[in-house]
C-alpha cells in the first residue's frame, strides 16, 4: 500500500491547483482522477477568466473574488491567458434600470469597468448589433481550461506530487483510498481532499459524509471562426445565452442553466440550441453566416439553494471537501483547502501560489509559436520541432505536438491528446486527423495493435456526439453527419451509426 500525507480526489482545475499548492509547501501529495485531467466540469466550461462583472448585482462576494483572482492569474500565468478584454453590452429593449445597478456594483466590488458610448463599442467590435444602447469595457480574459489544468498538474509533479489519471476512487475508509487503475490499488493518506466538483457528494458518501450539492447543466455552442475579439457579455440579470467569446479559431456561445439529476450521460435539448443561437446571433450578427461546429454541455456544482457561484469548504478531521466556485477562482479555492490541510497536519508553510508563476515563462527566439499554443509548456513542445508534418490541417497540429502531448502531458489515448493539442477540434471535427494521429502513435509504439481501433472509434464518437443536437436546426449539419457516417463506416462502425442519421432526417 502506498503512503502519502495527502490524497487529492479529482483532477479538474481545483484538484490540480490543490496538488500544486500543497507540493509547493513541501507536502507529500498524490492526485487521483477517474478520467483525464480537466475532463469534467473544468473542460466543459467556456474558459472565461471573469472580470467579475457578471456577478456584481446578484453575487457581490463572487464578483470581488473574480476581480482579485483575475489579476493574480495575469501575474502567475500570463502565457496561458489571452487578454481579450470584455464588453458588457445593453441593447434596445433591455432593462435600463440594470445599467446603473451594474455600475454601482462594479464600484463596490472592485470590478474595473469603463463606460463606453455605443459608437466606441461598435468601433471596438464592428460585428455587434447596431441596437447597442450602452456598453462597459471590463478585464475579461480567456484561457484554455484543459491546458491550464495540465499546467498546474505538471507544475505539481515537478515539485514531487504524483499525478494518476484514469484512477477511479471506489472506496474511502479511515484514510485508506481504494482506486481502480489497471487493477485495484490502495493508498493511505493522513488527509483526503475531495475536489471532485459535481461528484463531490458521491465521493463524500464513500467516506460517510453528506454534502448538500446540486448539479446544473450549461450548454455551449461552438461556431467556426472568431466573430469578435473581445468577450461579449449581455448587460442584464444573468440569464440564458449571455456570453460570447473568442476561443482559438472558434467563437463560443453560452450558456444555459438547467437542473440535472444525472452526472453521467446527460443530454442536450434541441430547445437549448435554439435559445443559444437566437441570443448569440442577435448580439453578434456575424454568427448568422457562421457554421455551428458542435454543441457541448457541462455541469456546475451548486451548494445549497439558489444560484450563488461562491465555493464551500467542508472540513472534517482527515477528510476535506471543497466544491462550488468557478474556473476563475480555482486558485483561491485551492489556497483555502490547502490551508485547512496544513492546519490538520500541523504544517506552518504558507501559500505562495498568488505570487509564484505556475511554470517559468521562457522567452527566447524560436519559441513564439509554441508559447502561443501551449503557454509556458511551449519550451517542452519545442523539443519536438523536428517532427513538423501537419496532421490536423484545421488546427495546424504537427505530429511532433501529438508525440509531445502523449509523452509529457499525462495522455493515455487519442481523446486526451485532442484536449491538449486541439487535434480534431476544427472545421472537419477530426474526420482525417484522427486516423493520422493514431498512425503516429502506433508507429512510435505508444498505442498497440490491440487498442488502436478502439481509440479511433472512441475519438470519432466524441466528435459525433457534439453534432447530434444540432441536426434538427441546420441542414448543413445533417450533411456533415452523413459524411461522418461514411467515416465511421470506414472504421467498421457503420451499423451503430446509420440509424441515428436516418432518424434525424425526419426533423428537416
Amino acid at each position: 500500500m502506498e503512503r502519502h500525507e495527502v490524497c487529492v480526489v479529482g483532477g479538474g482545475i481545483t484538484g490540480a491547483g490543490i496538488a500544486r499548492d500543497l507540493a509547493l509547501r513541501g507536502v507529500d501529495v498524490v492526485l487521483l482522477e477517474k478520467g483525464d485531467l480537466g475532463v469534467g466540469s473544468t473542460g466543459r466550461s467556456h474558459g472565461l477568466v471573469h472580470s467579475g462583472g457578471r456577478y456584481v448585482v446578484t453575487d457581490p462576494e463572487s464578483a470581488a473574488q473574480c476581480a482579485s483572482e483575475n489579476l493574480i492569474l495575469r501575474r502567475i500565468a500570463p502565457s496561458f491567458l489571452q487578454d481579450t478584454g470584455g464588453l458588457f453590452v445593453g441593447f434596445r429593449g433591455d432593462d435600463e434600470g440594470y445599467y446603473s445597478e451594474f455600475a454601482r456594483g462594479c464600484r463596490s466590488t472592485g470590478v474595473v469597468a469603463e463606460e463606453l458610448t455605443p459608437e466606441e463599442a461598435l468601433r471596438l467590435e464592428p460585428g455587434l448589433s447596431q441596437d447597442v444602447e450602452v456598453a462597459f469595457r471590463v478585464m475579461d480574459a480567456v484561457a484554455d481550461p484543459f491546458l491550464l489544468t495540465v499546467a498546474n498538474a505538471y507544475a505539481a509533479s515537478l515539485e514531487g506530487a504524483e499525478v494518476l489519471t484514469y484512477a477511479e476512487v471506489v472506496g474511502i475508509r479511515d484514510g485508506v483510498v481504494r482506486y481502480r487503475r489497471d487493477g485495484e490499488h490502495e493508498v493511505k493518506a493522513e488527509v483526503v481532499v475531495n475536489a471532485s466538483g459535481v461528484w463531490a457528494a458521491k465521493v463524500a458518501e464513500l467516506a460517510g459524509y453528506a454534502i448538500p450539492l446540486k448539479a446544473y447543466r450549461g450548454t455551449i455552442l461552438v461556431y467556426a471562426g472568431r466573430a469578435s475579439e473581445h468577450v461579449i457579455n449581455r448587460l442584464r440579470m444573468p440569464s440564458q445565452g449571455d456570453i460570447m467569446l473568442p476561443h482559438r479559431n472558434t467563437t463560443l456561445a453560452g450558456t444555459t442553466f438547467s437542473p440535472e439529476s444525472r452526472l453521467e450521460r446527460y443530454g442536450i435539448e434541441v430547445e437549448e440550441v435554439r435559445i443559444l443561437r437566437r441570443e448569440a446571433e442577435r448580439v453578434l450578427h456575424r454568427l448568422r453566416s457562421r457554421r455551428v461546429l458542435r454543441a457541448y454541455a457541462g455541469l456546475r456544482p451548486i451548494v445549497g439553494e439558489g444560484r450563488k457561484r461562491g465555493f464551500s469548504l467542508f472540513p472534517e478531521e482527515g477528510f476535506i471537501t471543497i466544491t462550488g466556485g468557478k474556473f476563475t477562482t480555482y486558485r483561491l479555492m485551492a489556497e483555502h483547502a490547502s490551508d485547512e490541510v496544513c492546519r490538520q497536519l500541523g504544517i506552518r508553510a504558507r501559500c505562495t501560489t498568488a505570487s509564484t508563476p505556475i511554470l517559468e515563462e521562457e522567452q527566447r527566439e524560436g519559441l513564439e509559436v509554441y508559447i502561443e499554443r501551449y503557454g509556458a509548456l511551449g519550451a517542452e513542445a519545442a523539443g519536438y520541432a523536428d517532427r513538423r508534418r501537419r496532421i490536423c490541417l484545421c488546427e495546424d497540429v504537427s505530429e511532433g505536438e501529438v508525440l509531445f502531448a502523449a509523452e509529457r502531458l499525462f495522455c493515455r489515448n487519442l481523446r486526451d491528446i485532442r484536449r491538449r493539442t486541439r487535434l480534431g477540434m476544427g472545421y472537419c471535427q477530426g474526420r482525417r486527423c484522427t486516423f493520422e494521429a493514431a498512425l503516429v502513435l502506433y508507429s512510435a509504439g505508444i498505442i498497440n495493435h490491440a487498442t488502436v481501433h478502439t481509440q479511433v472509434l472512441n475519438s470519432l464518437r466524441e466528435r459525433w456526439k457534439g453534432l447530434l443536437p444540432l441536426a434538427p436546426e441546420a441542414e448543413e449539419v445533417l450533411r456533415e453527419l452523413r459524411l461522418m457516417e461514411a467515416t465511421f463506416g470506414c472504421a467498421a462502425c457503420y451499423d451503430r451509426i446509420k440509424k441515428h442519421v436516418h432518424g434525424l432526417e425526419r426533423f428537416l
